[in-house]
C-alpha cells in the first residue's frame, strides 16, 4: 500500500512536526516559530515576502476600505490577497498549527488610526466552549503592513493564557497588567492560536496600522453536507429551526462576509 492509500490510525501531539512535513519546516527554517507556536501560543514570521510585495498589499488594502476601517471577503477583490493566504511559510505554518487539509476560513484587512478604541481581550476559539481541545483548531495570521509596536497599536497577547483552555471572564477582559505586545517589523506576520487571549494597544501615534488578516481552520470546522444552494427554499418550507440548523442565524452564513449584527448570539450560541 502507498503512503498515499495508509489509513492513520495514531495523531500527532500538539507540538509535533509530522514526518512529511518536517524536511519543509526545514527548508522554510520555521523549527522555532512552530516550538514558540506550541509553546507560547504566539510567535512572528519573518522573511515572508519582499518589501515591494509589503508596499503594495498595504496599498491595495487602503484602496478596498477608503472610509471604512475593514472589509472581509477579500479573497477574489485582488489576486495580491490569494498571493498572501499562499505564502510558502505560511502555508507551512498552517498545517503544522490546524492540520494537514486544513481550510481558509477568513481573509480581512483593517485599518486602525489614531485614538481607535482596542477591540477587547478575546481568545479566537470563540467559536467553542471550553475547555478548548488540546489540538488547535484557528490559527491568525496578521500581515503587519506597518509593523508593531504598542504606541502604533500592536496586538497584545497575555502570556501564559493559551495553557487555560478558556475564554476570560469579564474581570480579566478589564485587568491587562501582565499583557505584553507583539513587535514586529513592516511585512512580518503575526500569528497566534485560538486559546491565547489577546486585544490591542491603541493607537497613540499619527497615521494607519495597516493589517491583512488571515485565519486558517482545522478541517473539521465546516459542514459534512453543503445545503447552500437550496436553503431558501428549505427554510420557506420548514421554518425558523431548519433555518438555524442550516446556519441562517449565525453571523458566518453570509455571502457578503460575516454579519457582526449576529456575533452576539453567535458566540453566545457557541457557548451553551
Amino acid at each position: 500500500m502507498s503512503r498515499s492509500e495508509e489509513i492513520y490510525y495514531d495523531t500527532l501531539a500538539p507540538e509535533d512536526i509530522s514526518a512529511e512535513l518536517a524536511p519543509l519546516i526545514n527548508d522554510l527554517g520555521l523549527q522555532e516559530n512552530c516550538r514558540e507556536l506550541a509553546s507560547q501560543g504566539w510567535t512572528v514570521l519573518r522573511d515572508v515576502a519582499n518589501d515591494s510585495f509589503n508596499e503594495r498589499l498595504r496599498q491595495i488594502i487602503l484602496d478596498v476600505t477608503q472610509q471604512r476601517s475593514g472589509a472581509n471577503m477579500l479573497l477574489t477583490h485582488d489576486p495580491i490577497f490569494a498571493q498572501t493566504v499562499l505564502m510558502p511559510k505560511l502555508m507551512a505554518l498552517a498545517e503544522f498549527s490546524v492540520g494537514r487539509g486544513f481550510l481558509l476560513s477568513q481573509v480581512a484587512a483593517s485599518v486602525r488610526r489614531r485614538n481607535d478604541p482596542p477591540i477587547g481581550l478575546h481568545a479566537d476559539h470563540n467559536w467553542l466552549p471550553a475547555p478548548f481541545p488540546a489540538h488547535n483548531m484557528l490559527m491568525t495570521a496578521c500581515w503587519s503592513c506597518d509593523g508593531y509596536t504598542e504606541a502604533g497599536g500592536s496586538t497584545l497577547v497575555v502570556p501564559g493564557t493559551h495553557t487555560l483552555r478558556r475564554h476570560p471572564n469579564a474581570t480579566e477582559i478589564h485587568r491587562l497588567e501582565e499583557a505584553v505586545p507583539i513587535l514586529c517589523e513592516p511585512g512580518e506576520v503575526a500569528v497566534w492560536d485560538g486559546n491565547i487571549w489577546h486585544s490591542n494597544y491603541p493607537r497613540t501615534l499619527q497615521g494607519e496600522r495597516v493589517v491583512c488578516h488571515l485565519t486558517y481552520s482545522r478541517l473539521m470546522m465546516r459542514q459534512v453536507e453543503d445545503y447552500r444552494d437550496h436553503a431558501d427554499q428549505l427554510i420557506a418550507q420548514y421554518g425558523p429551526q431548519m433555518a438555524q440548523l442550516l446556519g441562517a442565524n449565525d453571523m458566518l452564513m453570509s455571502s457578503s462576509g460575516a454579519d457582526y449584527s449576529k456575533l452576539r448570539d453567535t458566540f453566545n450560541n457557541a457557548k451553551r
